[in-house]
């Protein structure tokens, strides 16, 4: 049986940064990738079949007494974000009776489209949640999409109106979004401390690497996405991977919502893991 830690890994774009030189350049193999969205990655997490890595932050507004946040980890925005964007064939404020359909790889951006939907907007609409490539019918008014999906469906341009869920959150808050986050399951920090910090240790090396390299990691991931290097950049440069004071008012303002949309039973406090 192999006992390396289980780390997961966001199989999108959007956390190239983090992950490259881990996966590339440094000699480490103490532990054993597991990639997914960040649905999958959330009930992986859940059931304790990943030890430590990225969840969402409405999985763990969801299910504090699991985690412990790892510090300054996150992917964030103060602003647009570029992959979690709505496409929709009507004005906003006319969706409310209308169907929404959501990635089913979307955790967080699904409850902020909630939060967005209600308070900026007045609608609550049908919110179906499913494959983006299983209803593209007449029945569905707008799309909710994230990471790689997001940035090709805009691409396609093939709907009149487009919301950044990021862009739209610092005009309600004046705050930074954080979309994800980085966590160490309870029972894995208690048993195995010493893993756990290690890997919290690298994580951080490895985002530190690759902010220092962004137009290095630009160009190689330009034409497997159809798009040229000072967009990749560009894309980079919106995005935040830290967890500072602002980004932590951001989360808790984030749960805030939630709870009075009935999303959540109550607020939960921001612990973290001290390794």
């Amino acid at each position: 049986m192999d006992s390396k830690p289980r780390l997961g890994r966001i199989q999108y774009l959007n956390v190239l940064p983090i992950y490259y030189a881990l996966e590339n350049v440094f000699a480490e193999n103490g532990f054993r990738l597991v990639r997914g969205t960040p649905a999958e990655l959330n009930a992986l997490m859940r059931r304790g079949e990943v030890d430590l890595g990225s969840i969402s932050a409405l999985e763990y507004g969801r299910f504090p007494d699991n985690y412990l946040l790892l510090a300054d980890l996150s992917i964030s925005s103060r602003g647009p974000v570029g992959s979690v964007l709505l496409f929709s064939r009507v004005p906003f404020a006319r969706l409310g009776s209308r169907t929404v359909q959501v990635s089913a790889a979307s955790a967080s951006g699904a409850g902020l489209l909630k939060v967005l939907m209600a308070e900026l907007f007045g609608v609550r609409p049908d919110y179906r949640q499913e494959p983006l490539d299983v209803a593209s019918g007449g029945e569905v008014s707008a799309v909710l999409a994230i990471g790689d999906e997001a940035l090709r469906l805009k691409a396609a341009g093939s709907m009149p109106y487009e919301l950044d869920l990021g862009e739209a959150w610092l005009e309600l808050t004046g705050l930074p979004f954080v979309f994800g986050v980085w966590a160490v399951r309870r029972d894995f920090a208690g048993f195995h401390p010493e893993a756990a910090a290690a890997l919290h240790r690298l994580l951080l090396r490895s985002r530190d690497w690759g902010l220092a390299a962004l137009r290095e990691l630009s160009r190689l991931a330009a034409t497997p996405f159809g798009m040229s290097p000072a967009q990749v950049l560009a894309y980079f440069r919106q995005l935040n991977y830290s967890l500072g004071p602002e980004h932590r008012r951001g989360l808790e303002t984030f749960f805030h919502y939630l709870q009075r949309l009935g999303e959540l039973s109550q607020r939960p406090r921001l612990e973290f893991f001290r390794g």
